[in-house]
């Protein structure tokens, strides 16, 4: 059975609002319902396309939910429609026994935590506009309250279930460091600042006023076309070939020169270097309790991973046959 990384969606948002879609990354097993061992596909009613362990999910919930998600991710019509169906109805199920285990353990979510949630999402909203919203997909405040409340009972199950107590020791910190160390490499990277026009006339003026000594920050906001003006036309740090290969250039200057004007397909640019960090390696000891971190969080999902696939064989689900081949 293939490994893979693939995302469990507890998402709060069934709506498209524009807060609170979390979402948990684990690294579990393929155990896509539709090929599993653990389904039986069922002559179910029309209304109902599927049944996870006596609890049905009906095709007007499922169309609400899934219209929900549509509009959340701006997905309009898409060709591999049927197969994303069937994936987001997988996502149902796969909650839909996160909560029923979480309820046999006596895992609950207070009012409280559902209110603030609501409330943290409708901050984005005027009330007319927030209804508007809820009519868009067919649902109710109840009905979407609900749906927050299943969401983050989902949530504390996961959170319960990936847990771990373990402690992690030097020699596999040091292991993790080693088998990974091309990700502790620091590039060389530039601070720059650039002003850009679209006239290389104006720009060849600008560079002359520069070498007068005119402050290159305050020209750069009263001149410049690029969305950084307003920060003195600082771009921040970057690394060779994070920008187009007109910008190399400032990687050959020396740490506080102005550059002549360079042209690029969006203007003419002058830059000045402002800092310039040298290529390093990130010692273990820098990075030593992020590493723990990592291991912690991984073994976890692989207590998650084993945990689900247990909980997955035991239930009983049944998928509507037809509505999978409509």
């Amino acid at each position: 059975m293939r490994r893979i990384y693939v995302e469990i969606n507890i998402n709060l948002n069934p709506l498209g609002f524009k807060r609170y879609a979390l979402t948990f990354a684990f690294l579990i097993y393929t155990l896509m319902l539709f090929s599993s061992g653990c389904n039986r596909f069922g002559n179910l009613p029309k209304n109902v396309i599927a049944e996870v362990n006596n609890e049905t999910i009906t095709l007007n919930d499922f169309n609400k939910e899934f219209k929900g998600m549509m509009l959340e991710n701006q997905m309009g019509s898409d060709p591999n429609i049927k197969r994303l169906k069937e994936t987001f109805l997988n996502q149902i199920i796969e909650r839909k026994i996160l909560i029923q285990e979480a309820k046999r353990l006596g895992i609950s979510v207070s009012k409280e935590e559902v209110d603030q949630v609501i409330q943290e999402i409708k901050l984005d909203y005027k009330e007319a506009e927030f209804i508007e919203k809820l009519k868009l997909i067919g649902m109710n405040l109840d009905e979407w309250r609900n749906r927050i409340e299943e969401k983050l009972l989902a949530e504390k199950m996961i959170r319960s279930a990936s847990s771990y107590q373990g402690d992690v020791d030097e020699r596999e910190a040091l292991k993790f460091y080693e088998d990974h160390r091309a990700y502790f490499q620091i590039p060389e990277m530039v601070r720059v600042r650039q002003i850009v026009v679209a006239d290389g006339e104006e720009a060849i003026q600008i560079l002359k006023r520069l070498k007068r000594g005119e402050s290159f920050e305050k020209l750069a906001k009263e001149k410049s076309i690029g969305l950084e003006r307003d920060r003195g036309g600082d771009l921040g740090y970057f690394s060779r070939g994070e920008r187009p290969s007109e910008f190399d250039h400032v990687f050959e200057m020396e740490v506080g020169r102005i550059s002549e004007v360079i042209k690029t397909p969006y203007g003419y640019h002058i830059f000045k270097l402002e800092e310039k960090i040298e290529p390093r390696e990130i010692p273990f000891n820098e990075v030593r309790t992020k590493i723990i971190q990592t291991i912690i969080k991984r073994k976890g999902e692989e207590r998650f991973q084993e945990w689900l696939k247990k909980l997955k064989a035991k239930s009983h689900i049944k998928i509507n046959k037809e509505w999978l081949n409509s």
